[in-house]
């Protein structure tokens, strides 16, 4: 049993897509920027041509979060607790966020720190 959540957002125009360095003062704090030094990961960021019409996406990809439903998770639902409470305890047990895919996705090189941004939320 789980609970999956997931969310659309638009993958670069291969044809146009521009490597970026951004600053830390240009992201939102929970991108992970030490990663992307550490293992020489090029971000990218949309820039727009004739095949995109200028737009800098071509098709979408999906975020995904999965909930597996554990008898730790089972107990803290029938005791009503927080969905808060409940998401740290299903992190602790390696539950990725939409949040953290979609981290995962710009560091491949398929979406932009703004998708990500705009159709999650910060942990």
């Amino acid at each position: 049993e789980g609970v999956m959540a997931q969310r659309l957002v638009r993958s670069f125009c291969p044809e146009c897509r521009q490597a970026w360095t951004p600053d830390e003062g240009d992201v939102p704090a929970d991108v992970p920027l030490q990663r992307c030094h550490a293992e020489r990961i090029t971000i990218y960021r949309p820039v727009g041509c004739r095949h995109c019409r200028e737009t800098g996406y071509a098709g979408r990809t999906g975020l995904y979060e999965l909930l597996v439903a554990d008898a730790e998770i089972r107990r803290l639902a029938v005791e009503r607790a927080g969905a808060n409470d409940i998401k740290r305890v299903a992190a602790d047990r390696g539950m990725r966020t939409l949040r953290n895919d979609g981290w995962e996705k710009v560091l491949a090189g398929e979406t932009s720190i703004e998708e990500v941004t705009r159709v999650t939320k910060a942990d």
